[in-house]
């Protein structure tokens, strides 16, 4: 499954409304300039994200359900790896934890690597 990245947003302060950004760099605690959080990165797919959604980090234009399909899997985006941990209890999308840092960008392709 490929999918490619819409949009990427960061969230620095738990207040302040977030930022939207070309390219971003994931370390190993989440995207640059994130506010920490629990879980790393959220991904959300184009068809479940609104403007006003709630901190999420990278936007994919795959179906929500195709998404969520990949908790437990490694995934390749940009230079960065991800394992989908879980999906949120209370929004849409999946968390992810970061396995290799690098940089994410708009148009990047979104790759299945294998299992977690």
């Amino acid at each position: 499954m490929i999918a490619t990245v819409s949009s990427l947003h960061i969230y620095p302060d738990s207040d302040a409304p977030g930022q939207e950004l070309d390219a971003v760099e994931m370390t190993p605690t989440g995207p640059e300039g994130n506010r920490s959080k629990k879980h790393a990165v959220h991904l959300v797919s184009v068809d479940a994200y609104v403007a006003s959604h709630p901190k999420a980090n990278i936007v994919l234009d795959v179906e929500t359900t195709t998404l969520e399909g990949l908790v437990g899997r490694v995934v390749q985006i940009g230079e960065c790896r991800l394992t989908v941990t879980q999906k949120p209890s209370q929004c849409a999308g999946v968390y992810a934890e970061v396995l290799e840092p690098g940089t994410v960008r708009v148009d990047d392709l979104l790759k299945v690597a294998g299992p977690a």
